[in-house]
């Protein structure tokens, strides 16, 4: 008798060791499990699951239909999926979803779950869940910082090629796109006379005035050195394009001041609207270039539009536009 008591001791110890290792390993890579029950919903929680969804380890997780409501309702459509496929064919899923926990902190979690195959009396569906929030904070960051001009904070080149083809798919037959290419008169002379510091201020003022004019119907890039281009997608804007190019030209004119003598920076424009016979992003890009070499050649400072011959000026301080 001494001896089974003496046994039943030692397994209850190895388990309870087992316990905190088990617990141990989920709370340094972590993560935490639950299983659900699939006839009665009912749950288990392990303590680093309730944890992660900000729950005190020492209270019980809550039921299946308050763990839902921890998901924002398009990742609780994406689990639920998931889950759904997993039960009608057996098969593992994997997925990853956004959650508020208890405390109000959002978390991204990687959940890894599948039908529990052990044979028991009741069909289990079993999920690991690990927090990945800061891996994905930085492969967002990552992703941005890859579409994003260094020096101006606009997006670059790489953005504005995915943009311009992902419009102009959109838009075949349509004519709700304009693309102007901006390059900047005398920005050399700055550097020479001024150095770097005072051509990458003017290059950032460019940026901030064609964020700030082209908010809410422009898309806006650096493509690199002194050249920028909008990409203007309201109608609106695009059937009164001569008068956005008339006011950008009046706004990008920066003068920059030093012992030297004040340089007057302007900008020249090149414009094209899409039409049925442009199928490609560099079609578009090409005919705006030419629009603005076609501007440089009458003597810089001012924007033309493919297909029309007259060049657009600086609009007044009347607000009239050339």
């Amino acid at each position: 008798m001494t001896r089974r008591c003496a046994r039943g001791a030692d397994s209850r110890s190895l388990e309870a060791h087992w316990l905190r290792h088990f617990d141990t390993v989920e709370r340094l890579a972590e993560m935490g499990s639950w299983r659900l029950d699939l006839t009665n919903a009912t749950m288990d929680w392990t303590r680093q699951a309730r944890c992660l969804f900000g729950i005190s380890p020492d209270r019980p997780g809550p039921p299946w239909h308050r763990f839902l409501l921890f998901f924002p309702v398009n990742d609780r459509m994406v689990l639920m999926q998931a889950i759904d496929r997993a039960i009608d064919t057996g098969m593992s899923f994997e997925v990853e979803a956004e959650i508020v926990t208890q405390t109000g902190r959002r978390r991204r979690l990687r959940n890894v779950g599948e039908i529990d195959g052990g044979g028991g009396p009741r069909p289990t569906l079993v999920c690991v869940c690990q927090d990945i929030t800061v891996r994905h904070e930085i492969e967002r960051a990552l992703e941005r910082s890859a579409m994003v001009d260094e020096l101006t904070g606009i997006a670059n080149r790489a953005a504005l090629n995915m943009f311009l083809t992902e419009q102009i798919e959109q838009r075949i037959g349509d004519a709700g796109l304009a693309v102007v290419l901006i390059d900047l008169d005398n920005f050399k002379r700055v550097n020479d006379t001024y150095g770097h510091q005072a051509g990458d201020d003017v290059l950032q003022r460019v940026a901030q005035t064609l964020v700030s004019q082209g908010e809410g119907f422009g898309f806006v890039a650096r493509l690199g050195g002194d050249e920028f281009v909008l990409a203007i997608t309201e109608a609106e804007r695009i059937a009164t394009v001569r008068t956005v190019l008339a006011k950008l030209l009046a706004d990008l004119t920066i003068e920059v001041n030093g012992g030297a003598g004040p340089i007057t920076v302007r900008a020249t424009m090149g414009a094209c609207l899409f039409d049925q016979g442009i199928t490609t992003r560099s079609e578009i890009l090409r005919r705006a270039d030419l629009s603005l070499y076609n501007a440089k050649a009458l003597g810089k400072g001012r924007a033309m539009v493919a297909g029309d011959l007259r060049p657009i000026l600086p609009m007044t301080t009347d607000g009239r536009a050339s």
